[in-house]
C-alpha cells in the first residue's frame, strides 16, 4: 500500500497536467514552453483572471437568486415562500433521479474505462484494482460534490430569502452539503453498477441494463411518493437541524465502502478487455477546439467500430443469398423505411380510393364535380399528381435492384436472370409497403367498414404496391441498348389511366381492374428487363 498511493498519484498528476496543458493551449500558452519570465507571468495572469471570473460569476448568480426571491407585495411574498419550499423539497429528489440516470448509463457504458497506456503501465506495477478504482472514483466524486453543493447552496439561498430570512453561509451550507453528499453517494452506487458491468463484459450488458432500468424506474417512483418527506427534510435543514446532514454523511460513507468492496471482484483481465481501442484519439484531441464537429464524428466512428453486429442473418446459398443481401440493405438503411411506409400507408390507399371510383359514387349522390364521370377523372388526375410528386416511392422500392444492375462488376458475376434478380431484390421493401397497406385497411375495418369492402381495398392497395415496384425497375432501362425508356412518372400516369378505365368498365370487379393494371405493368417491366 505504501507504493500504490504514490504511483497512482503520479499517474493522476500526469493526467491532470495533460488536461491542464490542453486548455492552456486553447488559451495560447503551454506548460512545456513556459520557461522564461514572460510566459510564467502570463500563466499567473491566466490563473488570476480565471479565479476572478469564477468568483464574480458565483457572486452574480447568487445575487440573481436572492434578488429573484424578493417580493413587492404580501401576496407575492406568500407565493414565493411556497415556491421556495417546493424547490427545496424538489432538489432533495435530485439524488434519486440522478442515481437512476447514472446507474442506467453505467449498466450500458461503464463510467470507468481506462486507456490502454494506463493499463499497460499499471499492470507492470504492484498496484491493486481496489486502490486504482478508489482513486478513479475519488476524483470524480470530488467534482460532483462541489458542483451539487454549490447548486444546493443556491437553492437554500432562494428558499431562505423567499421566506424572509438571511441567506448566510452557516444557514445555507448544511443544505448544500447534504445535497452534495447525497448526489456523490448516488454516483458511488452507479460506480458499483459500472464495476459489475465491467465484470460481466459486453455480452451480458443488455440483461444488466434491463434489470437496472426496472430498479431505476422503481427508485424514481419511490422518490415521487416521498416528495412530502423531502420537503420536511429540507425545512429541517434550513432551520438548522443537522440530523439529515449526518444521515447523508453516513449514506455517503456506506456507498464508498460498498464501491470498495465491489472493486474486489474486478480483475486486470476485465479492465484490459474493456480498455479503449482508440488511443490514437489522444493525438488528435486538439481538433475538438477548432473543429468539434469532425472530432465528434471521429469519436462516434471509432465507438461504432467496436460494436459487434446485433443481428446475424443465417448463411444463404443461390438466389436466397440475393434476398439476404437485400434484407440487410433494408435494415441498415433506416432512412428508407419511412419512404416505404409512406408508399404503402398513404399513396397506395389513396390510389385504391380515388382510382376505384369511391369519390365518384359520393359525388353522384351529392350531385357535385360534374357527376360520376367528372369525379372519376378528377380522382384519377389528383392521384396522378400525388404519385408523380412522390416519384421516389417506386425508385425506393426498387432501390437495391437499381444499384445492383448499375454495378457492372457485381451484376456480371450473378448467375441469375434480371427478372429473378428483380424479384429477390424488391421483396423486402415490398413486404414493408404491403404490411403498411394492410395496417391501414385494418384501421378502416376498425372504423366500421364492412369486411368485403376492406378485403377489396386491401387487394387494390397491394396491387398498387406491386405496380410501384415494377415501375421502379424501369429506371434501369437506360442502361440497356435498344430499349425504349419509359420514365417512372410516365409509367405511373399510364397505370392510373388504365386502372381508372378498367374500374369504370367493371364496377363490380374493382380489384380485378387493379390487378389487370398490375399485370400489364409487370409484363412491360419483364419485357424491358429481358
Amino acid at each position: 500500500m505504501s507504493f500504490e498511493l504514490p504511483a497512482l498519484l503520479w499517474l493522476e498528476t500526469k493526467h491532470l497536467r495533460a488536461e491542464l496543458n490542453f486548455w492552456l493551449w486553447a488559451a495560447g500558452t503551454d506548460l512545456d514552453e513556459a520557461r522564461d519570465v514572460t510566459e510564467r507571468v502570463y500563466l499567473a495572469y491566466l490563473v488570476v483572471i480565471v479565479g476572478a471570473a469564477v468568483t464574480a460569476c458565483w457572486l452574480w448568480i447568487l445575487g440573481l437568486v436572492v434578488g429573484a426571491a424578493q417580493a413587492s407585495s404580501p401576496q407575492e411574498a406568500a407565493l414565493l415562500a411556497d415556491l421556495g419550499r417546493l424547490i427545496a423539497g424538489a432538489a432533495l429528489v435530485l439524488p434519486a433521479t440522478a442515481a437512476a440516470a447514472w446507474t442506467v448509463r453505467a449498466a450500458w457504458r461503464a463510467p470507468w474505462i481506462p486507456s490502454p497506456p494506463d493499463v499497460a503501465w499499471l499492470t507492470q506495477q504492484p498496484v491493486s484494482i481496489i486502490s486504482w478504482s478508489a482513486i478513479e472514483l475519488a476524483k470524480r466524486i470530488v467534482v460532483r460534490a462541489i458542483a451539487y453543493t454549490c447548486a444546493g447552496y443556491l437553492v437554500a439561498a432562494f428558499a431562505l430569502a423567499s421566506a424572509g430570512g438571511a441567506p448566510t453561509l452557516p444557514s445555507c451550507l448544511p443544505y448544500g452539503a447534504t445535497l452534495g453528499l447525497a448526489c456523490s453517494a448516488a454516483y458511488a452506487i452507479a460506480w458499483v453498477i459500472g464495476i459489475t458491468r465491467l465484470r460481466l463484459g459486453r455480452s451480458r450488458r443488455l440483461a444488466l441494463t434491463i434489470v437496472v432500468l426496472i430498479g431505476a424506474a422503481a427508485l424514481v417512483c419511490v422518490a415521487a411518493v416521498l416528495f412530502t418527506t423531502c420537503q420536511n427534510i429540507a425545512l429541517d435543514l434550513l432551520h438548522g437541524n443537522l440530523v439529515p446532514l449526518l444521515g447523508a454523511s453516513i449514506f455517503f460513507i456506506a456507498a464508498i465502502l460498498f464501491a470498495a468492496v465491489a472493486a474486489r471482484m474486478l480483475s486486470p483481465v476485465a479492465l484490459s478487455s474493456e480498455a479503449a481501442t482508440n488511443p490514437s484519439l489522444y493525438t488528435v484531441r486538439r481538433m475538438a477546439v477548432y473543429n468539434p464537429k469532425a472530432y465528434r464524428a471521429l469519436t462516434k466512428s471509432r465507438r461504432e467500430a467496436r460494436r459487434s453486429p446485433r443481428i446475424r442473418m443465417p448463411r444463404a446459398q443461390g438466389s436466397l443469398a440475393i434476398l439476404a443481401r437485400s434484407s440487410i440493405s433494408l435494415v441498415r438503411q433506416i432512412a428508407v423505411i419511412p419512404a416505404l411506409i409512406a408508399a404503402g400507408a398513404l399513396i397506395a390507399p389513396l390510389g385504391a380510393a380515388l382510382l376505384s371510383g369511391t369519390l365518384a359514387q359520393a359525388s353522384t349522390t351529392a350531385v357535385i364535380l360534374g357527376g360520376e364521370t367528372g369525379a372519376r377523372i378528377l380522382g384519377a388526375a389528383s392521384w396522378i399528381l400525388l404519385a408523380i410528386n412522390s416519384s421516389d416511392a417506386p425508385r425506393t422500392l426498387a432501390r437495391v435492384f437499381i444499384a445492383d444492375t448499375r454495378n457492372r462488376f457485381f451484376r456480371e458475376h450473378l448467375p441469375v436472370s434480371t427478372q429473378v434478380l428483380f424479384a429477390w431484390d424488391v421483396l423486402p421493401g415490398l413486404i414493408v409497403a404491403t404490411l403498411s397497406s394492410i395496417a391501414v385497411s385494418l384501421c378502416m375495418e376498425a372504423l366500421g367498414v364492412s369486411a368485403d369492402k376492406t378485403f377489396a381495398f386491401v387487394l387494390c392497395a397491394i396491387a398498387l404496391d406491386v405496380s410501384f415496384a415494377c415501375i421502379g425497375a424501369l429506371d434501369v432501362v437506360d442502361l440497356m441498348p435498344k430499349r425504349v425508356r419509359l420514365t417512372c412518372e410516365s409509367a405511373t400516369a399510364i397505370l392510373a389511366v388504365v386502372i381508372a378505365a378498367a374500374s369504370a368498365l367493371m364496377p363490380n370487379a374493382v380489384p380485378l381492374a387493379f390487378w389487370i393494371g398490375t399485370v400489364a405493368t409487370a409484363t412491360l417491366a419483364a419485357v424491358q428487363l429481358r
